[in-house]
């Protein structure tokens, strides 16, 4: 779905950047994160004004004014994926308990991008790309009336 189909839309996402060195990065209120390498997902809800499209082009652009908790990372890592649903239900916990459900991810920042809510995190971190197909298909199977999932890619999305 590209950006002019997507327009305004509301819905659930999931960015997926590589990081290629360990990092450090005060995160805020949450203090002090430290990372390593592999690929770290953010999981995130736009309901807002704009939708995905005004959500995704802000945690894809550089922030003069740190305001979400990803501000202050996305500095360290590289995007490589876009995951999005325009299901009009937020999915964004039940995508974090999946994606953490993955063998090999962490949650090593707790409350990163879940002031909001008891998850744990919305941050993940795992030594290997997770596959789309197999997320879809997790995802269907615990959630019968999800809708959509789509894959974009976060060059050709906000160039």
């Amino acid at each position: 779905m590209p950006r002019s189909v997507m327009n305004n839309l509301p819905g659930t996402y999931a960015l997926i950047f590589h990081c290629d060195t360990p990092f450090r990065v005060r995160v805020g209120k949450l203090g002090l994160a430290e990372g390593y390498r592999g690929y770290w997902i953010y999981v995130g809800s736009a309901f807002g004004p704009g939708g995905l499209a005004s959500r995704l082009a802000h945690h894809l652009k550089p922030s003069r004014r740190p305001h979400w908790h990803l501000d202050y990372l996305k500095t360290a890592l590289r995007p490589v994926d876009i995951w999005t649903t325009t299901d009009p239900v937020k999915r964004e916990c039940a995508w974090a308990r999946c994606f953490s459900a993955l063998k090999g991810s962490t949650c090593p920042v707790a409350g990163f991008g879940a002031s909001d809510c008891t998850c744990l995190s919305h941050l993940i971190h795992r030594p290997r790309k997770p596959g789309f197909v197999s997320f879809r298909r997790n995802l269907r199977s615990q959630i019968v009336n999800h809708g959509p999932l789509y894959r974009l890619n976060p060059v050709d999305m906000f160039p």
